[in-house]
């Protein structure tokens, strides 16, 4: 038995942080390809609205809240402080308990800066990780080459950091030939995760650009909060149109 949350009609998966733990170390010792997606509120407005897309994200293994927004309607801070997965962050706190410390992971971005980012943020979360490579993706290179880099890496963990919608359709369609154990779908809500690190980057110290980077920090704030509200709306809106907001789902796990 499985608990999950409807948010506009879409199963989301909700597991503590410490059965979410466990369930990646078992992910890891296995040699099947788990595909992991982190829901923004942009994945779950259009798979409402998409039934194709909606299919498409159905086809992971696990679809949990990114961003703590996709909760407004089930008290996202009551389900945090119980120890529930409430959005992208939880990943951190896998990367920290993982069983063995020499894991590898390899990072799909849409840029170098978001590259740099996550590895910077992942070796600080697990520094017994090894990050193996990572590339950047856009639509001039071939799928063939990019699929070929990740699997002479042989990476445990791939992360991909890509545009919500592209990157779902991207993880399945690419799934079977993808040589790794783990893959982590972050596109949409690893930005949120990143502008709450408290630890200010080393070369935005070197530039004396701290009292910029806080001020980017709570713009982010903001717009997290404004992000809440507005998606608030957009469910309770949704409900009443459609039906119940929560439910149990039995996967016959």
């Amino acid at each position: 038995m499985q608990a999950s949350v409807k948010v506009m009609d879409i199963d989301v998966d909700m597991l503590t942080n410490d059965i979410f733990t466990g369930i990646i170390n078992e992910y890891l010792s296995d040699d099947h390809l788990y595909v992991i997606f982190f829901a923004s509120a942009k994945l779950l407005d259009r798979a409402a609205g998409d039934r194709k897309y909606r299919e498409i994200i159905e086809k992971a293994d696990l679809l949990l809240p990114g961003e703590e927004a996709l909760l407004a309607t089930h008290h996202a801070d009551i389900l945090e402080a119980g120890g529930m997965v409430v959005s992208c962050k939880s990943f951190g706190q896998v990367l920290e308990n993982l069983k063995k410390q020499d894991r590898t992971i390899y990072i799909m971005a849409g840029s170098r800066e978001e590259a740099f980012k996550l590895r910077d943020y992942c070796k600080r979360v697990q520094p017994g990780l090894r990050v193996v490579d990572f590339c950047v993706y856009d639509s001039s290179r071939e799928d063939e080459a990019v699929i070929n880099d990740i699997n002479n890496c042989l990476p445990d963990l791939l992360v991909v950091d890509l545009e919500p919608g592209f990157q779902e359709r991207w993880i399945i369609e690419h799934a079977p030939q993808l040589n790794a154990k783990i893959c982590v779908a972050t596109g949409g809500v690893s930005g949120l995760v990143l502008a709450g690190e408290k630890v200010v980057p080393l070369w935005v110290r070197r530039f004396h650009l701290s009292w910029f980077y806080e001020k980017i920090v709570k713009q982010q704030t903001v717009k997290k909060s404004f992000r809440t509200r507005i998606f608030r709306k957009k469910i309770v809106k949704y409900n009443n149109q459609s039906g119940e907001p929560y439910n149990k789902k039995d996967n016959g796990d």
